[in-house]
């Protein structure tokens, strides 16, 4: 590891963080919970009065604060913020690629890797932070605004409930982690941002007809195999976090891991053999 390691990763953090879409990921991250909670409190005030299937809300919706940091990590991972993500993993390789600022790193007498390391690890901070400033407005305006874990359970089940919950934000940072992993390798390859959003778009179109076809024949077959090849596309693997609330899959672990390391071989494969621009 080079001397100037972690002042390339404080050059590299402060780049993320001053971007727009680093500060617009940090927003989307603060508004997701105040709208969860609002939209929460509205139900709420309707649980008895409105009705789904002839059935009282209250019958279908849990009103606690696990419940709204649930659904803040759902429309936290919803597009928006998984799409500021990957532009800001885009715009720190690519980006920079384009307007030739990457090439005063590439001449520096430092490790290929540790310029793509350093890059990676600025982006997981923003992930990070993302992730906490949702949790922790999710569960403070919950537990102000709607209530403690459901009174019809127990202590030990609350604190349980809560424990599940950090742990789908947990996943929720190793799905994120792929995404930038996918995002450098990408970049590696194409010179724009513009570019590296449009070839994740193809390679997201092409893995939902993968999905969708082994979810076919998942149905028809009725075997085993589909289900589990399921969990290898990306759509299976970087919703390994969906699970939270009942049990996670190991398999979608297995292979959100394995797409982050994939991603990264080819990043730092093909970034270290890209001739200085």
């Amino acid at each position: 590891m080079p001397r100037q390691f972690f002042a390339m990763v404080r050059v590299e953090i402060l780049k993320v963080y001053t971007r727009g879409s680093g500060i617009g990921a940090l927003i989307v991250a603060l508004l997701v919970p105040v709208f969860a909670v609002l939209a929460m409190h509205a139900l709420m005030g309707m649980q008895d009065s409105a009705q789904f299937n002839g059935q009282p809300l209250r019958g279908f919706l849990q009103f606690d604060v696990v419940a709204v940091a649930g659904k803040a990590l759902w429309a936290r991972n919803f597009f928006v913020l998984p799409l500021l993500l990957f532009l800001a993993t885009g715009a720190s390789v690519a980006g920079e690629n384009a307007d030739r600022t990457l090439r005063e790193l590439m001449v520096r007498p430092v490790p290929r890797w540790s310029i793509l390391a350093a890059k990676a690890i600025a982006l997981w901070t923003l992930s990070a932070a993302t992730l906490a400033i949702t949790f922790v407005g999710a569960v403070g305006l919950g537990w102000a605004f709607i209530g403690a874990p459901a009174i019809d359970q127990s202590v030990a089940e609350g604190s349980e409930s809560l424990l599940r919950l950090s742990l789908g934000y947990s996943a929720s940072f190793i799905s994120d982690m792929a995404l930038i992993a996918i995002g450098m390798a990408l970049s590696s390859f194409v010179r724009s941002v513009g570019g590296v959003v449009a070839s994740l778009i193809l390679v997201l179109l092409a893995d939902r007809v993968v999905w969708l076809m082994l979810k076919g024949l998942g149905f028809v077959l009725q075997e085993e195999w589909p289900k589990t090849a399921v969990q290898w596309t990306l759509v299976g693997a970087m919703g390994c976090w969906e699970n939270w609330e009942t049990a996670f899959e190991p398999g979608q672990f297995v292979a959100v891991v394995a797409i982050t390391l994939g991603a990264t071989a080819v990043a730092m494969l093909r970034f270290s053999r890209t001739d200085v621009p």
